[in-house]
């Protein structure tokens, strides 16, 4: 291979990050020593992984409290009653959709 085929292959797998505090810096490197055996590439990956994952998470539960606060909020208005398996939805007095009792 020639020097400039190994130098631009280097460069392709490189990642420069500028302008990282202090403190943030140290703590990237004692979690890349201990954890990853000094491998800042996979330390980076596990870290964008679980950014990932914490994202979807908080973007579900964000759906689940808007939820929660609308029920809160208007607590006058009638609910349909609870969906069964089968589609059916319960009535409050236990009476089904179709107007038969439980």
């Amino acid at each position: 291979m020639k020097f400039d085929e190994i130098v631009l292959r280097d460069k392709e797998k490189r990642l420069s990050i500028s302008r990282v505090p202090k403190k943030t810096k140290e703590e990237f490197i004692a979690f890349a020593n201990e954890e990853f055996e000094e491998d800042y590439g996979m330390c980076l990956k596990h870290i964008w992984d679980q950014f990932k994952m914490w994202k979807v998470y908080f973007e579900h539960l964000d759906m689940k409290l808007d939820n929660i606060l609308s029920r809160v909020s208007q607590p006058n208005q009638e609910t349909p009653g609870i969906r069964m398996l089968d589609g059916k939805i319960t009535q409050k007095g236990g009476k089904n959709s179709n107007g038969s009792t439980k």
